[in-house]
C-alpha cells in the first residue's frame, strides 16, 4: 500500500493492476472502516481510501469548509492518482460527497454505489441538531455525543457486538474536536441533490441496511424511483453502517453489480 499525502489529504493506494475502486467514509469516522471492503477488493481493484478533510489523517489547521470542499476534495484524488472513469462507493457522508462530485463532473464515474445515505439536505431540525453536537463537542461532551451518536449509526444486534462498537468508539475518539464540527458544518451546507438525481445517467447501485434509522429505507427507494439506471438492495441484519455490520452481504452485492462492468 502507497500512503500519499495530497494538498492536506491522507490518502491510501492500494496500488492493484485492476479497474480503479474508491471508498468514501462516513460521519465521524475515517478511511479504516472500510477494512472489509479493503481486504475483499484489492486483489481485483486499484483500491482506494481517504480520509475526508479534517477527520482521521487528514486532519486540518482550518475546519471551516463547505460540501463543496468536500467534493473538490474527492475530484481532486481522482485527478492527482491519474484515474479514469472510477468506480466509487460511499457510505452516508461519503454518498452525499459522491453526489455532488458527480454533478460536477460527471465524465470522471464508471460506476456509483450510494450506501446508507439520502439525496435531500438537511431539514430546521436536522439543522439544529447539527448545531447542537457542535455545541455539546466544542463544550467538551465528546464522550456523551459518541455515547448517543453510536447506537444511531449501528443497529441493536451490532451494538452488542463488543468488538465493533470499540472499533468504532477508536475510530471516532481518533478524530479531533475541531474536525468533527468542521464536518458538522460542511453536511449542514450541502446542496438538494434530488433536484439532480433524474440526470445521472451513470450506472448506479443503492444499497441500505434494513434497520438504517438515519437514512432509512425510503431514502433509498426515493433516489431509486428518481435514477433511471439503478438497482436497489437492502442488507439484512444492518442499520447505517451496513458495510460493517454484515459485511459479507454488501460485499457480495457491490461485486455483482461491479462485474457487469468490468
Amino acid at each position: 500500500m502507497n500512503k500519499i499525502k495530497f494538498n492536506g489529504l491522507h490518502i491510501n493506494d492500494y496500488e492493484g493492476t485492476g479497474l480503479p475502486l474508491i471508498f468514501v467514509h462516513a460521519f465521524p469516522l475515517n478511511s479504516e472502516m472500510w477494512q472489509p471492503q479493503v481486504e475483499f477488493f484489492k486483489n481485483q481493484f486499484r483500491v482506494v481510501t481517504y480520509d475526508v478533510r479534517g477527520l482521521g489523517q487528514s486532519k486540518s489547521q482550518n475546519n471551516q469548509f463547505t460540501l463543496e470542499t468536500y467534493a473538490n476534495d474527492l475530484l481532486s484524488v481522482i485527478g492527482h492518482l491519474n484515474l479514469e472513469k472510477v468506480f466509487v462507493c460511499g457510505v452516508s457522508m461519503g454518498g452525499y460527497i459522491i453526489m455532488r462530485s458527480y454533478v460536477k463532473s460527471p465524465e470522471k464515474f464508471k460506476c456509483i454505489i450510494l450506501a446508507d445515505t439520502r439525496a435531500e439536505r438537511d431539514d430546521n431540525i436536522g439543522l439544529i441538531n447539527r448545531s447542537n453536537v457542535i455545541a455539546s463537542i466544542i463544550n467538551g461532551k465528546r464522550k456523551e455525543f459518541i455515547l448517543d451518536f453510536l447506537p444511531k449509526l449501528i443497529n441493536k444486534k451490532s451494538y452488542s457486538n463488543y468488538k465493533l462498537r470499540v472499533f468504532l468508539e477508536n475510530i471516532i475518539k481518533e478524530n479531533s474536536d475541531e474536525g468533527i464540527s468542521g464536518a458538522q458544518l460542511a453536511l449542514a451546507t450541502r446542496v438538494n441533490s434530488i433536484d439532480y438525481l433524474k440526470s445521472f445517467n451513470v450506472p448506479t447501485l443503492i444499497l441500505v441496511g434494513e434497520d438504517d434509522v438515519l437514512t432509512p429505507p425510503s431514502c433509498a427507494e426515493t433516489m431509486n424511483n428518481l435514477i433511471s439506471n439503478s438497482e436497489l438492495k437492502i442488507i439484512k441484519d444492518s442499520g447505517h453502517l451496513s458495510n460493517l455490520e454484515n459485511p459479507e452481504l454488501f460485499n457480495a452485492y457491490v461485486m455483482e453489480f461491479l462485474d457487469a462492468y468490468i
